[in-house]
């Protein structure tokens, strides 16, 4: 058996967490009037049982980026303006076309993913989402997995999730068209078995049975991602949309842990943890640590 290398524990100590430091100095403080080799043995046991404690709390990360500005985001803003359509630029109206701004931001986005260490990627079947994060999935050779569950949904729908009575969801709700790859990002992009189709709910059933097919569709997702990821302490990354991206945070959250009145800017960035129970948690959003104060600007800038 290989014999296990000397713990150096003033290296192991300056490496801790600034809270873990201070939770070790606290726990041996009592004993520093000990002889050496005691005290070295007590300072050993502490730092093995803070270390535990604290990763025993690392959980799940999912982080969720919204796409950059497409043309379809400035729409409203140049008909308040008054300005002449026949004088708007092309990309005005156009959500297969990023903005000036949009294009700026894919950069961004590109170099501030770079920041992280992500085990899986998903990712909107829609071409912005896509555009969004294929720069990052080059530079970084990954590969992301087209999840068609999301894609963009008109917003109507969110305020009937807290319905206690909707109708039973389809059996099927992924019947739409066939997705499909262009050949330049079949080498980045994946489209998961099972969900080769968009999302299709049927207009027979009026807004409830589409509020009761988005909500179903939105609980897979949670189910898919703790059934590949939950317990561990992987971080993912899913690539979506304004209204989708909002909804799904409402749905992973527990109802008390839920922000409220929120948007997510483009390419602006969520992030929940898993905690012990199974349960999660927001940190942060729109690129920001969540704190009550940044709840309320974020809900103030809506």
């Amino acid at each position: 058996m290989a014999k296990a290398a000397p713990c150096n524990l003033a290296l192991a100590f300056r490496r801790l967490p600034c809270d873990a430091s201070i939770m070790t100095k606290n726990i041996l403080s009592p004993f520093q009037m000990l002889p050496r080799s005691s005290f070295l043995k007590i300072a050993a046991l502490a730092f093995v049982c803070v270390f535990a404690a604290l990763t025993s709390e690392a959980g799940l990360k999912i982080y969720y980026i919204r796409h950059a500005e497409g043309g379809h985001n400035v729409r409203k803003e140049y008909e308040r303006s008054g300005t002449p359509k026949d004088q708007w630029p092309a990309y005005v109206g156009d959500s297969g076309q990023f903005t000036p701004k949009g294009k700026e931001q894919v950069v961004a986005a590109t170099g501030k993913l770079k920041k992280y260490q992500f085990d899986f990627i998903a990712c909107s079947p829609i071409w912005r989402c896509r555009q969004t994060i294929l720069q990052f999935l080059r530079d970084t050779k990954q590969n992301a997995e087209i999840w068609p569950e999301l894609a963009e949904f008109n917003s109507d729908v969110i305020p009937l999730f807290t319905r206690k009575k909707l109708p039973p969801p389809a059996k099927n709700y992924l019947t739409g068209n066939a997705i499909e790859l262009p050949a330049d990002e079949k080498p980045f992009f994946t489209i998961r078995p099972g969900g080769e189709k968009l999302f299709h709910s049927s207009k027979k059933g009026g807004i409830e049975q589409r509020a009761a097919d988005t909500k179903a569709s939105l609980e897979d997702v949670v189910a898919l991602i703790k059934k590949r990821f939950g317990g561990t302490e992987k971080s993912i990354l899913l690539s979506g949309h304004g209204t989708n991206g909002r909804a799904l945070l409402q749905v992973i959250l527990p109802a008390e842990e839920w922000p409220g009145k929120v948007s997510i800017v483009n390419t602006g960035i969520w992030m929940v943890e898993e905690q012990p129970d199974g349960r999660f948690k927001l940190r942060m959003l729109n690129d920001e640590a969540v704190s009550a104060s940044t709840l309320r600007a974020q809900a103030s800038k809506k």
